[in-house]
C-alpha cells in the first residue's frame, strides 16, 4: 500500500495511486470537532470569546489549537492536510453581557443560534467588512510604504512544527499543503481599488506588490519547513464569472499568479490555484497560462463540473482537488445523497489522466451538517474497502 506522501505525488504526476487521496479543510468552531476534540475554546467560539473576555493567552490558545487540528485530521485519515492555525489573543477583548452575548470596542456581538459562530449583532456596523478599509488611509499608507517585507513573528510556524511533531510521534505521515494568498483575491479587494484598476493603474500595482512580497518569502519559508503543496490566489470569480473583466485579470491578476507559481515550483513544491466561482471565461489564464499544478475548491455548483472539466481538457493537466458540492448536497442533501456523489465524484476523478484528490468544492464549513461529512468519509472508505473509522 502507498504512503500518503506517494499518494499525493502519484496524483499531481498523473499517475494512478493506489487509491485516490482525501483532503480536507475543517472550518473552525465545526461541531465535527467537538466528537473527537471536546468543546474548548479552540472548537466553540463561544468558550473562545469567553476565554478572550477571561483573559487567555496566545500560548494557550496555541496549544489548544494544536490539539484540535492535530485530533480531527488524524481522526479522518486524511492523505493531505491544510491547517486553520493559532487562534488569536491579540486586541481588544471583549467583556461578556449575557450568556451568549459580549460587547469588544462599544459593539455588541452574539451567538447565531442556528451556526453557534459568534458574529456581529448589527451586521451593518463599523467593523462589519465593508468598514474595513478606507481609501485616503490606504493611499497614505502606500505612499509611505518603503518597498521592504514586514518582520513576521514565528507563532505559525511554531504551530505547524508542533502538529509536525505530534504526527512524528504518533507515526502518522501527511501531506502538508500551506495556503498563501499574495493579493490575487479579487473578491476581498477593497472597492475602491477595483476603480483603481481604471483610475490609478499604478496605485493598484503598487497595492497588489505590497501584498505580494510577504506572500512570497512567506512562501519560501513555508516550503524550506515542510510544505510540499503551497495553495495560492483567493476568489476571482462568482457564478456569472469573474469579478473583473479578462483584461483586466490578464493585466493585474495573472502576472502575479504566475510569479507566484514560479516560486512555489522553483522551492520544489506544487502550486495549486484555490478560488471558488465559474472561471470559463478566463480558462485559459486560469488553468493553463498560469502554469499551475493543481485547482482547489472546485465549484461545481458555478459550472465547474467533472463532464465539463474533462470536455474542455482542464482534467488532463491540472490535478483536480474537490469537486464534491458544498453548497448544494453537502448542506441540504440527506447522508445517501452524499454517498452517492462520493462514487459518482470517483468514477470521474479515476478516469481523469491530470489527477484527483478528493474534497469539498470549499470546506466542512458551519451550514454542512457533521452527518453529511461523516457519510462523505464513510462512502469513500467503502469505495476503496477501507475499514471503517473507529467509534469515537
Amino acid at each position: 500500500m502507498s504512503t500518503p506522501t506517494q499518494r499525493i505525488a502519484d496524483a499531481f504526476a498523473f499517475r494512478e495511486p493506489d487509491r485516490t487521496p482525501l483532503f480536507e479543510i475543517y472550518s473552525p468552531f465545526h461541531p465535527i470537532y467537538w466528537d473527537m476534540c471536546g468543546r474548548t475554546p479552540a472548537t466553540d467560539a463561544g468558550l473562545y470569546w469567553d476565554a478572550l473576555a477571561e483573559g487567555i493567552t496566545d500560548a494557550e490558545l496555541l496549544e489548544l489549537c494544536v490539539d484540535s487540528q492535530y485530533l480531527i485530521n488524524r481522526y479522518f485519515q486524511v492523505d493531505m492536510v491544510r491547517f486553520n492555525g493559532p487562534l488569536s489573543a491579540g486586541g481588544e477583548r471583549p467583556v461578556k453581557t449575557g450568556p451568549n452575548t459580549w460587547t469588544r470596542g462599544g459593539v455588541k456581538y452574539h451567538r447565531d443560534p442556528k451556526t453557534d459562530l459568534v458574529v456581529l449583532e448589527d451586521p451593518a456596523a463599523e467593523q462589519s467588512y465593508s468598514h474595513r478599509y478606507d481609501e485616503e488611509a490606504t493611499r497614505r499608507q502606500l505612499e509611505e510604504w518603503d518597498g521592504t517585507c514586514p518582520e513576521r513573528g514565528p507563532g505559525r510556524d511554531l504551530f505547524v512544527e508542533k502538529i509536525r511533531a505530534r504526527a512524528e510521534a504518533d507515526g502518522v505521515e501527511w501531506v502538508h499543503m500551506a495556503e498563501i494568498g499574495a493579493g490575487t483575491g479579487v473578491a476581498f479587494y477593497p472597492p475602491f481599488l477595483l476603480m483603481w484598476m481604471i483610475e490609478a493603474p499604478e496605485l493598484c500595482r503598487r497595492w497588489i506588490e505590497m501584498h505580494k512580497l510577504p506572500a512570497l518569502e512567506l512562501t519560501r519559508r513555508a516550503v524550506a519547513g515542510g510544505a510540499s503543496v503551497v495553495a495560492m490566489g483567493g476568489d476571482v470569480s462568482c457564478d456569472k464569472g469573474p469579478f473583473v473583466s479578462p483584461a483586466l485579470y490578464r493585466e493585474f491578476v495573472l502576472p502575479v499568479i504566475q510569479e507566484h507559481t514560479r516560486v512555489i515550483q522553483e522551492a520544489g513544491a506544487r502550486a495549486v490555484y484555490t478560488s471558488d466561482g465559474n472561471h470559463w471565461p478566463i480558462a485559459q489564464e486560469f488553468f493553463f497560462d498560469s502554469g499551475i499544478d493543481g485547482y482547489k475548491e472546485v465549484d461545481k455548483a458555478a459550472g465547474m463540473t467533472w463532464p465539463r472539466l474533462i470536455e474542455s481538457g482542464v482534467a488532463d493537466r491540472v490535478c483536480i482537488i474537490g469537486n464534491m458540492d458544498a453548497r448544494y448536497t453537502m448542506c441540504q442533501g440527506t447522508p445517501a445523497d452524499v454517498k452517492a456523489e462520493v462514487v459518482e465524484c470517483l468514477d470521474y476523478g479515476r478516469r481523469s489522466p491530470g489527477g484527483h484528490i478528493i474534497h469539498l468544492s470549499h470546506s466542512v464549513h458551519e451550514d454542512i451538517p457533521k452527518e453529511n461529512y461523516y457519510a462523505l468519509v464513510e462512502a469513500y472508505r467503502e469505495y476503496f474497502g477501507l475499514d471503517k473509522l473507529p467509534q469515537l
